[in-house]
């Protein structure tokens, strides 16, 4: 198995390749389709299933482009999916203070709807959709954000998580969130579920010592009972 991280601009999908079959985690901007596609011309790989990790504008710009050229069907969370057909302004709510001075532009003007083939449950086997591994759900970012957890181990996260100024690709909290509480317990989860490999949309692969000492912080600031703090 393949992972091939293809970058647009600030945002990074993943192209995953096993066997000649590919899944796209996430689809940035339309300017992102020739890419994928001279990717899949190079592999010979046949895309057949584009997750989408939430619906804000940065990651599904590029879908419907890519769905055209390909025949792939669009999967997103059922929570998530109403927004992403619905297109519009994208309203954010800023976690930390680069969050606060992004928050204007990332709001600035309408985006396009997005229609998609599938709404993914909870938790879901992407193997009977064409895809690879599995999706689960990860709210807080957005109530429908999602992460893909592959054969390997490696999770692909989405915007679960975001980027600490130091050290490089250190894990933090998210610069957006919906539901900040929600989106810590949905950090421990992939944390939990990953194997030291947590890959995110703007960054790349976060620094696994540093996704071990964000867990325990995020342990340690939990204090409420373990079944209140389930994420699922």
């Amino acid at each position: 198995m393949d992972i091939h991280p293809i970058r647009d601009g600030i945002s990074t999908v993943y192209l995953v390749i096993d066997d000649g079959a590919a899944m796209l985690v996430d689809a940035a901007t339309p300017a992102l389709a020739p890419k994928v596609l001279a990717k899949l011309t190079e592999t010979r790989a046949k895309l057949r299933l584009i997750v989408l990790t939430h619906f804000h504008y940065d990651h599904v710009g590029g879908a419907d482009a890519v769905r055209e050229a390909t025949g792939a069907r669009v999967a997103i969370h059922h929570a998530d999916s109403g927004a992403l057909r619905a297109g519009g302004q994208l309203h954010v709510i800023p976690r930390r203070p680069l969050g606060r001075v992004l928050a204007p532009s990332v709001m600035r003007g309408l985006k396009a709807p997005v229609i998609p083939d599938l709404e993914l449950d909870d938790d879901e086997d992407l193997t009977q959709h064409g895809g690879i591994g599995r999706s689960f759900w990860t709210p807080g970012h957005t109530p429908g954000s999602a992460s893909v957890r592959l054969p390997t181990g490696t999770v692909l996260a989405g915007d679960a998580f975001g980027e600490a100024l130091f050290p490089r690709h250190g894990a933090e909290r998210p610069l957006f969130a919906d539901d900040l509480d929600t989106a810590r317990r949905s950090q421990l989860a992939i944390i939990d579920a990953a194997r030291g490999d947590v890959r995110v949309a703007h960054y790349g692969r976060l620094q696994e010592r540093s996704l071990a000492k964000l867990a325990q912080r995020l342990r340690g600031a939990d204090t409420r009972p373990a079944e209140a703090a389930k994420v699922f």
